[in-house]
């Protein structure tokens, strides 16, 4: 497959383009070179026509789409503190199944058999193409090895060998701030928007930034981390959000812990718009918007909204970008 197909590819199932009109201004090359692409990506079996779009004035448009029966993904995320949530994706990147299973973080083997367990219950059979899982760390996103992580069993860097010996396939590791942000990118939250941040919250809390239709990453992979951010009361964000002290903590104190951290963020970066992912969905469907009047009312003016794949948001994200790392060669 060439290159100009595989971004073809990528574009159609991101839902970017959707028709050999669109592949052609998304790629920057002409009608007919986009053409090509298409047709050959159309006789691998990668995508298909699914009917026909709306006039513009010229020719009647043909719709184009992922193909969905292709062999599916599973997402895992790993970075909750009493849980682990799992999604299997068709191979255009839809959720066909979800599941939460509680887990032991600090245990590595116990942390790969459930793995284990969640793929078997998801499957169901499925021709799987392998397992991405979602970690709260740094990492080294050519090798997939964890650089740097609050948890001790991550960085030990038998986790991606253990998980594969286990699972008995392969193993995509990604950061669940930017696998969620992925996720919230291409058929979530974000809608056209290509400007956001997006603020994952599990056992610790971190943060990606989308700029310009484009991931920022850093100079060292580290961009987004939050996590030593210091709020008004003086602690650092992770311990001012954590499991443990939000748990008993008043609602009102949470969301004044929010506005005065996520503020500076925003002001910072100048972003219209920032999704909350992962553990904010345990604080009610009300949340977002009460913490957008918040923020308001500190001259911070940006849109906030709940990440529309919730606490698997980070799980499908990872398996989304496995899907396009992968299916094309297959």
């Amino acid at each position: 497959m060439t290159d100009l197909e595989k971004n073809a590819y990528m574009l159609i199932r991101r839902g970017c383009a959707r028709s050999r009109a669109d592949l052609a201004r998304r790629l920057d090359v002409s009608r007919p070179t986009a053409s090509t692409a298409a047709e050959g990506l159309l006789a691998r079996g990668l995508i298909r026509e699914c009917g026909k779009g709306r006039s513009t004035g010229g020719t009647t448009p043909i719709l184009l789409s992922a193909e969905t029966g292709l062999a599916g993904c599973i997402g895992i995320d790993l970075g909750y503190a009493d849980r682990m949530s799992a999604v299997l994706l068709d191979s255009a990147g839809n959720i066909l199944r979800r599941k939460e299973r509680e887990f032991d973080p600090s245990d590595l083997r116990s942390m790969a058999e459930n793995s284990k367990k969640l793929a078997r219950a998801l499957s169901l059979g499925k021709k799987l193409i392998g397992v991405a899982v979602a970690l709260s760390a740094i990492i080294d996103e050519k090798t997939g090895r964890v650089i740097a992580s609050i948890n001790p069993v991550l960085r030990s860097g038998l986790l991606q060998s253990t998980l594969e010996e286990t699972l008995e396939c392969p193993v995509f590791s990604a950061n669940r701030s930017r696998a969620a942000a992925f996720s919230e990118a291409f058929g979530g939250a974000a809608g056209q928007e290509e400007d956001f941040a997006l603020i994952s919250l599990g056992r610790s809390v971190g943060a990606a930034f989308w700029c310009g239709g484009k991931l920022f990453r850093g100079s060292g992979s580290a961009a987004g981390e939050i996590r030593n951010l210091r709020v008004a009361s003086g602690d650092r964000l992770e311990q001012a959000l954590s499991p443990e002290r939000t748990a008993g903590a008043d609602r009102e104190e949470i969301l004044e812990t929010c506005a005065d951290a996520l503020s500076q963020i925003i002001d910072i970066m100048d972003l219209k718009l920032l999704i909350l992912s992962g553990r904010f969905a345990d604080f009610g469907r009300d949340f977002p918007a009460s913490l957008e009047t918040r923020l308001r009312e500190t001259g911070t003016q940006a849109a906030v909204r709940a990440a529309r794949f919730g606490r698997f948001s980070a799980a499908r994200g990872c398996a989304f970008r496995m899907g396009e790392l992968i299916i094309p060669n297959t």
